[in-house]
């Protein structure tokens, strides 16, 4: 192998080892503030190192649901990721004395995210630039919040369970003989 092409493999080896690394739980759902809004999260891992986020907040003329595909890179170990993400969401707006009006609209996603050691917590930070692309006087915003989840499964634990199943596979084999 010549050394001109041993550069660009190298780079693109640690490049991917970022992101196939990442993310050290498969499910999590929990608790998603901002300055005018609660929300409920769920982030749902599909494959390392990508994720879907479903957000639905409620502010206080205002509900919306999001869906986030998102990009993750470890920063520090496993446990600290970045994540960047695009996606759609849609809504219901009234104003007092108006009727509700829909709209719906595309938006960015980037942000960090901690997973706890030994407790099954993960919290993250995010800032959300929106463009609404119809039903809404506001074509451009930005949201940013901050969101503490239960993880509902993590690696550990789905490996735990591959192995035992495994184990119970191979004594069944072992006895049918």
């Amino acid at each position: 192998m010549q050394s001109k092409s041993f550069v660009p493999l190298f780079f693109w080896f640690l490049i991917s080892s970022n992101f196939i690394s990442a993310q050290v739980y498969i499910r999590s759902a929990g608790v998603r503030l901002d300055a005018n809004a609660i929300g409920f999260s769920v982030v749902q891992r599909v494959f390392k190192p990508v994720s879907i986020e479903g957000i639905a907040d409620f502010r206080k003329n205002d509900f919306s649901l999001g869906l986030v595909p998102r990009v993750h890179s470890k920063i520090l170990g496993r446990r600290l990721n970045a994540f960047i993400g695009f996606g759609a969401q849609a809504g219901l707006f009234t104003e007092l004395g108006k009727e509700i009006a829909p709209y719906w609209g595309v938006g960015g996603m980037i942000g960090l995210e901690y997973k706890f050691n030994l407790l099954p917590i993960h919290i993250s930070y995010d800032i959300r630039p929106l463009i609404q692309l119809g039903g809404s006087q506001n074509s451009f915003g930005v949201q940013s919040a901050f969101a503490i989840r239960l993880v509902k499964k993590s690696e550990r634990k789905a490996w735990k369970e591959k192995l035992k199943n495994w184990r119970q596979e191979a004594f069944d084999w072992f006895e049918g003989d």
